[in-house]
């Protein structure tokens, strides 16, 4: 795991997961559930997905999507007001959080109404992700330790060494995926990021690196918060 420290906006060191960061909530008044957004008869098409991540050649279990908080990023020329006027437009919202900073993006989690299950999370992901004032809205997973993992917009991947040049690998997927290369940590290890016009959310995609040719890992990055 990986822990950054807020404003610090890099990684500095490794322990068993992914980066860590914390968040707390800030009460937003007046908001009411949504029913024709997130009324159980439209969210019960299909069934949750139980998501996993690999960590080195293992792959971990994350459970279902916890279906009382969300993580966001909005676009970056947004103040502090108008990401809550935002936010207020959401009826299933309750509470906006303070940011927490990956190397990339400012993330908000969001904390969501009562009575939610893991369908209407989804739902309420994939809405947000639809904002014009959003540019990146993932799921958080709860741990058999009560820690809450969100997914942030950033993953890390490392390429096998000597086979091919490492920016080579790594725009080629980039480019595939609509992700972005943001920085490197070594010859071969790189932070990459993905936005709601990629392929899917940071978990999603490193799930598909780890599993390309030349690449030897590829993990998400974190954010480690507090149940409610």
């Amino acid at each position: 795991m990986k822990i950054n420290i807020p404003w610090l906006g890099s990684l500095l060191f490794i322990i068993i997961f992914s980066s860590c960061r914390y968040d707390n909530a800030t009460p937003i008044r007046n908001v009411r559930f949504d029913p024709g957004l997130l009324n159980p008869i439209k969210a019960a098409g299909g069934s949750c997905i139980n998501q996993t991540y690999y960590y080195k050649d293992e792959q971990k279990d994350l459970g279902l999507v916890y279906t009382r908080k969300i993580l966001v990023a909005f676009t970056d020329d947004l103040s502090i007001e108008q990401i809550s006027e935002a936010t207020q437009r959401h009826g299933f919202v309750q509470s906006l959080g303070q940011a927490v900073h990956s190397n990339s993006a400012r993330l908000y989690p969001i904390q969501l109404v009562d009575g939610l299950n893991c369908q209407q999370a989804e739902a309420a992901i994939a809405q947000m992700a639809k904002d014009p004032a959003v540019s990146y809205a993932a799921p958080f997973f709860e741990t058999g330790d009560g820690q809450l993992l969100g997914i942030s917009n950033e993953f890390i991947v490392t390429v096998e060494a000597g086979r091919q040049p490492a920016n080579d690998v790594l725009n080629r997927l980039a480019n595939a995926t609509g992700t972005e290369l943001i920085t490197a940590l070594s010859e071969d290890t790189f932070v990459l990021r993905a936005d709601k016009n990629s392929r899917g959310n940071a978990l999603e995609m490193a799930n598909f690196f780890h599993k390309q040719p030349l690449v030897k890992h590829a993990e998400p990055d974190f954010v480690v918060s507090l149940p409610l």
